[in-house]
């Protein structure tokens, strides 16, 4: 079995081969009602699942077409459902996710084929064309938040000083938008719900683009998947005898990873429960992390008052992590009060297993973090090893660092390079020009990155030349003044080496308190700006010429290119702490442990605070042996604190 398999590896300790303990011998051998298990990190939840269904089968005859077993992932479904088959040949159990049930119900009700469904890439066409009902008259484009462009971050692109012909769909809108609708969606509620000060659209403009998106579904007659559970729920609530056959169909109903539910999907599993009320729910509360998808834990801790009858029952045990790692786990997730209050204990025994460390700086930091990696790798495989961040982004510059080492490492989640986004791009541009490629294009990226007021219809043809562009007569002083200082630095940037270039760029050409400035102007998150700077330059550090730094981050992104292909290889695995439930690792690293990052900044509210607490318990709770606590003092020249969280431990 592999060291890096899913929380089934915990199952099958928890068991002790197969003797139970009291907690879950009582869920397993439960019946009729209601029932809540509250099933913490590592304590068996699968393995109490699977053996229900076999005892409702084979002690209370119960036939197997009668059970559904909900889950949220396509993967967990078929893993469930291996599992059970190992247990007991039995077929006719129903395993699926939501969306797989509720499109079975539409499918066989109102005759939906595979075809209905709404691909990514066609739902974004979608969007894209809803977008079409906003017109170019209604306001000049600046790039602010009333912009269908959204909000210029360090990622914007080109040409904030030009009004558009026509609104223009940006991804980043896009996707604001597709998430606004699905979030609307899931808690049920209608388009005049949306939040006008929450999305990149006025209300105006959303409730235009969510009419069209709509009409543009029906034209083509698709179901984009959060309409699988709105339709399946309209139609439910419309027929009566549809509802009391599907009913009779599925007599015990059980949901796994019950935390994660959100309000519509909990309105249809209640009507499909009713009226014998065989629900029988498996989760925890401390791991509810997908409030940006509509999980709501406040369902689950409502489940005792909508089934007052409910038998309740904690899974107490964790047979994945020593002691110390749980103790410290539920230390910290103690401090949020929208919980069961529970107490874990570990089956495993003491040993050392925590350790958190403080570093001057980033670069120190990630020295340390490949040090921890090549010392461990001596005694286990890199494949038990997991990083895991609070973003992207940080997967994104610990994966340019260990390629950069010759480390290994495997990504779960696509994650571009740190040259593959507008600031790197860039930068690029600006050496590249100073280096001798004077094409236009490039001249374009950067020429008003600061404002310098050169229009673009001043460069005509393929090359554009600093020194020809200073002498036309159109140009005002003040703009001919600056072509002339830019060209004076371009001049200095092809003497010096990448890393000083690069702090050339970034403090005497401005550019740094330009992207500053534009990122107040929008998300006020300017230490994002320095993190992603520091990040390009620090992978300049030991480059003597520019021709080295370019073959450096040739070989960064080939390795960023071939991650993919390391999922089957021994290497280090990185990803987000979101992407990290269900799994285990004998040695995980939770680097950039400071405020603002974990927990993020935007967490203001009590309750957003909380859910970034549960997300750092959830990554906490993935270590089997060994977890170590990263965290800096510095950033950049800026003094930075630890997170409040490594206090509560």
């Amino acid at each position: 079995m592999n060291n890096n398999a899913t929380v089934s590896s915990s199952d099958s300790r928890a068991s002790s081969g197969d003797r139970l303990n009291p907690e879950q011998e009582q869920a397993i051998k439960h019946k009729d009602g209601p029932m809540m298990v509250l099933a913490g990190p590592g304590s068996g939840k699968t393995f109490v699942i699977t053996r229900r269904i076999a005892h409702l089968i084979l002690a209370h005859g119960v036939p197997p077409e009668q059970i559904l077993v909900v889950t949220f992932t396509k993967a967990a479904a078929l893993e469930m459902e291996e599992r059970f088959l190992k247990l007991c040949e039995r077929q006719g159990v129903c395993f699926g996710t939501f969306h797989a049930v509720f499109f079975s119900i539409l499918k066989e009700s109102l005759g939906y084929d595979a075809s209905s469904i709404l691909r990514e890439e066609d739902k974004k066409r979608c969007m894209r064309e809803a977008f079409g009902v906003l017109e170019a008259s209604q306001q000049p484009f600046e790039g602010g938040k009333s912009s269908v462009h959204g909000p210029a971050s360090v990622s914007s692109g080109e040409g904030r000083n030009a009004l558009p012909q026509a609104y223009e769909a940006d991804e980043a809108s896009v996707m604001d938008a597709l998430a606004c609708i699905s979030r609307l969606k899931n808690d049920g509620l209608g388009p005049e719900s949306y939040d006008g000060s929450r999305g990149l659209l006025s209300k105006e403009e959303f409730l235009k683009v969510y009419a069209e998106y709509k009409r543009i579904l029906s034209e083509e007659r698709k179901l984009d998947f959060d309409d699988m559970v709105l339709e399946c729920y309209r139609l439910l609530s419309k027929r009566e005898a549809l509802l009391q056959s599907w009913q009779d169909r599925y007599r015990y109903i059980l949901v796994d990873e019950f935390q994660d539910i959100n309000p519509m999907q909990y309105r249809l599993i209640r009507m499909l429960a009713e009226p014998r009320r065989n629900l029988f729910i498996v989760g925890d509360d401390d791991q509810s992390i997908y409030g940006f998808r509509s999980a709501d834990p406040g369902i689950m801790l409502g489940f005792p008052k909508d089934y007052p009858e409910l038998v309740q029952v904690t899974l107490k045990e964790n047979y994945r992590s020593r002691r110390g790692i749980v103790d410290a786990a539920m230390h910290l997730v103690e401090h949020n009060s929208a919980r069961f209050a529970k107490k874990l204990g570990a089956a495993r025994g003491e040993a050392p297993c925590l350790y958190r460390m403080a570093f001057s700086d980033k670069a120190g930091e990630a020295g340390a973090l490949c040090g921890i990696l090549k010392e461990a790798s001596h005694y286990m495989d890199f494949r038990d090893m997991a990083l895991l961040f609070r973003t992207r982004e940080g997967a994104r510059y610990y994966a340019a660092v260990l390629a950069k080492e010759g480390i290994p490492f495997y990504l779960k989640e696509q994650v571009e390079s740190l040259f593959s986004g507008s600031v790197g791009k860039d930068l690029l541009a600006i050496l590249a020009y100073a280096h001798g490629d004077h094409s236009r294009k490039l001249l374009l990226r950067f020429m008003n990155k600061p404002q310098r007021y050169i229009r673009r219809s001043l460069l005509d043809g393929e090359r554009a030349e600093l020194s020809e562009l200073a002498l036309r007569p159109e140009l005002r002083p003040q703009t001919a003044e600056a072509v002339r200082r830019l060209q004076r630095q371009l001049r200095e940037l092809s003497g010096l080496p990448p890393y000083p270039a690069l702090m050339y760029i970034r403090k005497n050409m401005g550019y740094e308190a330009w992207l500053k400035q534009e990122a107040k102007k929008n998300s006020g998150d300017t230490e994002a700006v320095e993190e992603l700077l520091g990040g390009i330059c620090d992978s300049a550090k030991d480059c003597e010429s520019y021709g080295q730094w370019l073959e450096l981050i040739e070989d960064c992104e080939e390795s960023l290119k071939n991650s993919g292909a390391a999922k089957e290889r021994n290497a280090v695995q990185l990803m987000t702490m979101h992407g990290s439930k269900g799994l285990e690792y004998r040695l995980v690293i939770l680097p950039d442990l400071n405020e603002g990052n974990v927990p993020q900044r935007k967490a203001a509210e009590d309750k957003q605070l909380e859910e970034e607490r549960r997300i750092f318990y959830v990554a906490m709770t993935r270590a089997r042996d060994k977890l170590f606590l990263l965290y800096r003092k510095k950033n950049e020249k800026q003094r930075v604190h630890p997170s409040r969280f490594l206090k509560e431990l």
